[in-house]
């Protein structure tokens, strides 16, 4: 195991590495991403979903501090949480999406890698 471990670490000090930061896209970048792949009708649902339940939870906010009886109240905070896990389903398919993305373009960069080093033989 050692010998695999020295063998990288030679290469990486002779700086044969060809990882550029330059590659490296921003969230914003990978956010906008979304809208331009096979799935950005999905996307743009689950944009208007989001929006629609952050609606949702500021209506239920003003009516838990309005109700007047225990129980709307544990109601209302109920429906608040409901919702706010809602938001965090919908939030986290946004960026699962995202880093399948930024995985298949640094699959994508292996593979031209791959075919660069077979040429140079």
């Amino acid at each position: 195991m050692n010998n695999i471990d020295d063998e990288i670490k030679k290469v990486l000090d002779n700086g044969e590495t060809l990882y550029d930061l330059e590659k490296e896209e921003g969230v914003f970048r990978q956010w906008t991403g979304l809208f331009r792949g096979k799935m950005r009708c999905w996307s743009v649902l689950v944009i208007v979903e989001t929006v629609v339940v952050l609606v949702l939870i500021v209506l239920a906010i003003g009516e838990f501090f309005h109700a007047e009886d225990t129980k709307s109240q544990i109601f209302y905070a109920t429906g608040i949480l409901l919702l706010g896990m809602v938001m965090l389903l919908l939030k986290l398919w946004g960026w699962m999406q995202m880093n399948r993305y930024a995985l298949q373009r640094e699959i994508k960069r292996l593979e031209l890698r791959i075919l660069d080093l077979g040429k140079q033989e």
